[in-house]
């Protein structure tokens, strides 16, 4: 007994000390976290985040049993919102499944039944976007990426763990507002969104947005996080997450408690953001949105304004007509129109009066309808209401009927093409393309006719046309037409486009508004199609617009014989034949049963015959080749001549060699028949059934080998049929023996066609073959014929050049040349008797083979003959053109043509296969360069100075017509003179005998005839000065000159012509001075001068302002260095010695000369001096051309500039 207090003592020892020790170790414990958390404070190396996180987990276990542990978990949790360091570069990627891993064990720490726990692990989270650097590095270490931590969440998935946490913060507000906002930095990124929506975060939040939270951040949140999942991740997927009723029940919820209660701007912002949501929920059909009322709650609030009729929904509610207000307004009618695809909301669309709210905004906006919106507010919500409005129009027909709506619309369309003053704001979505004017609030009222037509209820269509709407719609046409006229755009185009279909709808299958239309339509679809090509490939919209002109003109003329005559009348047929012909594959069906349909109208067929298209293409032509090109497109076999190549299957597609047999209903077409439907060929040869298969023009040998086939197509379409039924039924029955001898019978029909028509094709091949050949022999006896001709004109060169070879023939013939020109000389002076002049007025004279003047006559071609009966043009007669060509002269023109009558051709007749008659054809006479063309009184009209210039010398007449009672005109008609005037460089002046051609043959290599006796030259020579580096003068030595030469004195206009075209004037006088004759006054070298500066300056004063130079020739001559001493001294003062000469010798203006150059042609003295003074000088006034040139350019770029600054 004595042991058992001490053995309890014993025992309650051991126990004390136990609990002693437990106590020492938990401080221990709790001791070293302290030190361990003091060690990072600065931050976590990547190395030591694995062995941070065990001893969060050792800690969370402790917590469970002491809660003393709390405050050291929550600290080492803190580490993780730190900097992380890393040593190397790569210790981010060699650490980083350790780390994404810690971080995701974050989210897995949320079950830790702590609040103090859950907000630090939601503040660490938030920290990571909100990274500072680290106050003090670890030594050798350094901060990692700033997005290293959020890379590493994304990995480790901590967003959906969050997710999933959500259910246990669920009634502790405080920490759902932590875990939301932790939440609110992950969903920035995609991939958390991602992971998110795994976790079924959207339904999760739905169902906490209308809990108690007097703050209004749960709200706030929820919808921040809804909106980046909707942004982030796939849309549809989300909102399937929230398309359950406890969700929609949730955004009613929410909505209405934000609508009612809700006075600040923030909570009117997520009202909107909440509605958006909303109207994305309703997108989805599966959505509960009528059965939960959030459909009629929204669709009151829409039209509750409009309608002015009370709804307990909204009761207490009212506008503020704040911009957020406004923004909602547009939500909530965005909502009916995605609603009113639902059909199980338009009882609800019907109830709340959607139909008149919407119709309320169809009028004029002269002023706006509330007064509490501004104008553009008002503009926009009109555009908007009659957008929606074409949306409701299919499920609410009876309402729109109801309420007069096609009434309100045409009324409204007819302001919109009024006159009254109205200025679109154009600033919204819908208000595209309006500013200043009413093309928007049209583009949507027709866009609301257009949904209403397209349903084809016959009630709703003849409500319209009673109402006179073909009418208005073709003014409508007439309007956007002449708008585009001034600046065309894609809003004017849709206008157009919209208002073709509508009339298309209307005019279908109705004869009497087919006549209506008739009367205007047509001549307002005209110029649709001669729409220019190019436009089709705009991106505007002009191939929409060209196939609702083309479906108008299906549905609102063909039918109606006085509109089918109207439109062949205005050459509509050409017009749709001319689009074939540009082969857009989307207009050529269309087009080509369009043409078919209109082939029951006679005048058709003419006017496909006499169609032209480019390099004279015929309809046939045109059509084969359409054929060609769907086979090709089609894979339908042929052989480079287009020929059959498989004669049981001629015209199979690849489509339908590939399909395999199978049985088919008997109501169910067949490939065969499918593919008439669907290709071309069916029409094409319905068009050759009206045209003809025979005397087709303006095919080749390949058209008609296509047009084999063509003839044949439909009973090569029937042979395919047959051969599917005979597949069908061998696939599945035997036929008996006499069916199975009818089939194969039926089957031999088809290929002996195909037979047939190769052999017609090989044919067709055979006789091109032969005409070829032909061809060929006929041009080779055309070549044969030719070769003798061109041995006699080698012979005949032969001859030429024999001669010209022999210098004692050439010496001969010239002694002869001379002694026949002195024999033809008087040979007796008469001193005593009567002198008559030569200077007859108007005496045209020519010198040896030159010459520089040829009268000729031309006339202009007749204009064609009209064609009454048809109202065809006679083609324009032919124009005579003179055109200057290099190498021809008129001498060439005169040999050329002896009769000197130049005619062009007549203009074709209008017939019936050409209306419009072809123009004559042109008369070109081609003339040498520097002619100037005179009629017969001298008077210039035209001038032709460059290579390729043409001037109308005869206009022909204008072909008969309606004008001229279809009687064609006469050409022009008249005489007119060639007078050349020859173009050259420099231009050699002086008296006769001056040693010009002398000049001329040292300093070229022209070889005028050279005499000691005046008049050597008596036409001009034209010579070139060549230099060492290729550059070319030319030189033109001009016949001497005579006193009075001004007056035409020995032919002077003749030869002063010449001068004009010059650039500049090179002067040769003879030192020793000039006398003709011994009846004439000697003149000195200086009155030599003043005399040629005089004759020059009387024919015409320009000619002295010319550049000259001054060539003093025959220096060889004994006192010639004397007489040149005089000579200078009197250039230098020409006012001192002008007293000694006659007043009728001085000129008003004297030359000035840039060099005067001595010479001897017979010594060669001073040539090349001269020479070079030539190239120097024509060099310096090319220079000062250009100088002026560039001047005048610069000025006219200055004024350019200075007028647009002016503008601006």
């Amino acid at each position: 007994m004595k042991g058992y207090p001490v053995e309890i003592g014993g025992s309650g020892s051991r126990h004390q000390t136990t609990q002693k020790f437990g106590l020492n170790l938990e401080k221990e414990q709790l001791k070293t976290l302290k030190k361990v958390v003091k060690h990072f404070e600065n931050g976590l190396p990547l190395k030591n985040v694995a062995q941070i996180t065990k001893i969060l987990n050792l800690c969370a276990e402790k917590m469970n049993e002491q809660e003393a542990f709390t405050e050291p978990l929550c600290e080492l949790i803190q580490l993780f919102g730190l900097p992380f360091q890393k040593k190397k570069s790569s210790d981010e990627i060699n650490y980083s499944v350790e780390v994404s891993q810690s971080i995701a064990h974050l989210g897995y720490l949320m079950r830790v039944p702590s609040s103090q726990v859950k907000i630090q692990i939601c503040k660490c989270i938030v920290s990571f976007y909100n990274m500072e650097l680290p106050r003090k590095l670890l030594s050798g270490y350094q901060p990692t990426s700033a997005s290293y931590k959020i890379q590493m969440a994304e990995v480790g998935g901590l967003a959906e763990t969050l997710v999933l946490s959500l259910a246990l913060v669920e009634n502790q507000l405080i920490e759902k507002l932590w875990v939301l906002k932790a939440l609110q930095h992950l969903s920035i990124s995609g991939r958390n969104c991602g992971l998110m929506v795994k976790a079924q975060a959207a339904s999760r939040l739905c169902l906490y947005l209308n809990g108690a939270d007097p703050s209004g951040q749960l709200v706030f949140r929820s919808s921040d996080i809804l909106w980046n999942l909707l942004e982030n991740t796939s849309k549809e997927e989300v909102v399937n997450q929230l398309s359950t009723l406890e969700c929609v029940h949730a955004l009613k919820e929410v909505f209405v408690d934000l609508l009612m209660h809700g006075f600040r701007r923030c909570d009117y912002q997520l009202r909107n953001d909440l509605l958006v949501i909303a109207t994305l929920v309703a997108e989805n059909p599966a959505v509960p949105m009528v059965e939960s009322g959030f459909a009629e709650l929204l669709i009151v609030l829409a039209t509750f304004t409009e309608v002015r009729l009370p709804n307990p929904l909204v009761k207490g509610f009212k506008l503020t007509y704040s911009y957020e207000d406004f923004e909602m307004k547009k939500l909530l009618f965005n909502v009916i129109a995605i609603l009113s695809k639902d059909p199980s909301a338009a009882q609800l669309l019907s109830e709340n009066h959607v139909m008149p709210a919407l119709l309320y905004y169809v009028k004029p906006n002269q002023r706006p309808g509330f007064h509490e919106w501004s104008a553009a507010q008002y503009e926009e919500l009109q555009l908007h209401a009659i957008a929606v409005l074409a949306s409701v129009v299919p499920v609410l027909v009876d309402k729109y009927l109801s309420c007069q709506a096609n009434t309100l619309l045409l009324v409204f369309l007819e302001w919109c093409i009024g006159q009254d003053p109205f200025f679109g704001q154009g600033n919204s979505f819908h208000g595209t393309g309006g500013c200043g004017n009413k093309l928007a609030q049209m583009r949507y009222g027709l866009r609301v006719l257009r949904f209403v037509v397209s349903l084809y209820d016959d009630a709703v269509n003849i409500n319209l046309c009673d109402q006179g709407a073909i009418s208005q719609l073709l003014d409508i046409l007439k309007y956007a037409a002449n708008k585009s006229e001034e600046k065309e755009s894609t809003l004017l185009l849709e206008i157009q486009a919209d208002t073709l279909f509508i009339l298309s709808v209307l005019c279908d299958n109705d004869l009497h508004r087919k006549e209506l239309f008739s009367c205007e339509g047509i001549a307002i679809l005209i110029p649709f199609f001669k729409m220019d090509p190019k436009k089709l490939y705009s991106g505007l919209g002009h191939n929409c617009l060209l196939l609702s002109a083309l479906d108008c003109l299906w549905s609102c003329v063909i039918g109606c014989y006085t509109g089918e005559d109207y439109f062949i009348e205005k050459q509509g047929i050409f017009l749709l034949l001319d689009l074939l012909a540009l082969k857009e594959k989307n207009l050529c069906n269309i087009i080509l049963g369009i043409l078919v349909e209109f082939c029951d109208n006679p005048k058709t067929t003419l006017h496909m015959s006499i169609w032209r298209g480019k390099r004279d293409q015929t309809a046939a032509n045109l059509l084969i080749q359409l054929w060609r090109q769907e086979e090709l497109d089609l894979g339908v076999k042929r052989d480079r001549y287009g020929m059959i190549v498989d004669i049981k299957k001629p015209i199979a597609t690849s489509f339908q060699r590939q399909q395999k047999v199978i049985p088919v209903p008997a109501n169910c077409p067949t490939f065969a028949i499918m593919e008439i439907s669907e290709s071309i060929r069916a029409k094409i040869y319905s068009l050759f059934c009206k045209l003809g298969f025979e005397n087709l023009p303006g095919l080749s040998t390949k058209d008609f080998v296509t047009l084999a086939i063509i003839q044949r197509y439909i009973d090569f379409k029937v042979g395919e049929v047959w051969s599917e039924i005979c597949a069908e039924i061998k696939e599945e029955f035997r036929p008996v023996t006499s069916d199975e001898r009818t089939l194969k019978a039926i089957s031999k029909v088809s290929e002996r066609i195909g037979r047939t028509v190769v052999a017609l094709q090989v044919e067709v091949l055979k006789i091109q073959q032969e005409q070829k050949i032909q061809e060929e022999e006929k041009t080779y006896k055309e070549i044969q014929a030719t070769h003798p001709q061109r041995e006699l004109i080698n012979k005949s060169w032969e001859n030429v050049m024999t001669q010209t070879s022999n210098y004692e023939a050439l010496k001969k013939a010239k002694r002869l040349q001379k002694i026949s020109i002195e024999a033809s000389g008087s040979k007796a002076n008469v001193q005593n008797g009567p002198v008559h002049s030569t200077d007859i007025k108007k005496l045209r004279t020519t010198y040896s083979n030159f010459i520089d003047d040829l009268r000729v006559y031309v006339r202009g071609g007749t204009g064609g003959m009209g064609y009454p009966n048809l109202g065809g043009e006679g083609g324009r007669g032919g124009d005579v053109w003179f055109v200057a060509r290099e190498r021809t002269t008129l001498k060439s023109i005169r040999e050329k043509y002896p009769q000197k009558r130049f005619v062009a051709g007549t203009g074709a007749n209008s017939s019936v296969k050409a209306l419009k008659g072809e123009k004559g054809k042109d008369c070109e006479v081609h003339v040498p360069l520097g002619i100037s063309v005179l009629d017969d009184d001298g008077k210039q009209i035209g001038e032709l100075n460059a290579a390729g210039e043409r001037f109308l010398a005869a206009r022909g007449g204008l072909g008969g017509s309606l004008a001229t009672n279809f009687l064609p005109c006469k050409g022009q008609r008249r005489t007119v003179h060639l007078d050349l005037k020859l173009i050259a460089d420099v231009g050699l002046v002086g008296f006769p005998n001056a040693g010009k051609s002398s000049l001329l043959s040292k300093i070229s290599h022209a070889k005028p005839e050279i005499a000691n006796y005046a008049f050597t030259t008596i036409q001009p020579e034209l010579g070139k000065i060549m230099y060492a580096d290729y550059k070319q003068i030319s030189v033109a030595d001009l016949p001497g000159l005579i006193e009075g030469a001004h007056a035409n004195k020995g032919m002077g206009h003749k030869f002063l012509k010449h001068v004009e075209r010059t650039k500049q004037l090179l002067l040769v006088v003879d030192i020793s001075g000039f006398q003709l004759s011994i009846k004439t006054q000697f003149r000195t070298a200086f009155e030599t001068i003043l005399l040629l500066t005089k004759e020059l300056e009387l024919y015409k004063e320009e000619l002295v302002t010319k550049p000259a130079l001054l060539a003093i020739n025959k220096m060889d001559l004994p006192c010639a260095k004397d007489n040149l001493d005089e000579l200078m001294t009197q250039l230098e003062n020409p006012q001192d010695f002008l007293h000694l000469v006659e007043e009728e010798m001085i000129p008003a203006n004297t030359l000035e000369f840039r060099e005067v150059i001595p010479i001897s042609t017979y010594t060669g003295e001073g040539i090349e001096e001269l020479k070079t003074c030539i190239r120097k000088s024509i060099d310096e006034q090319a220079e000062r051309v250009n100088e002026e040139y560039r001047k005048k350019k610069l000025l006219l770029l200055q004024t350019s500039k200075e007028e647009q600054m002016n503008r601006s």
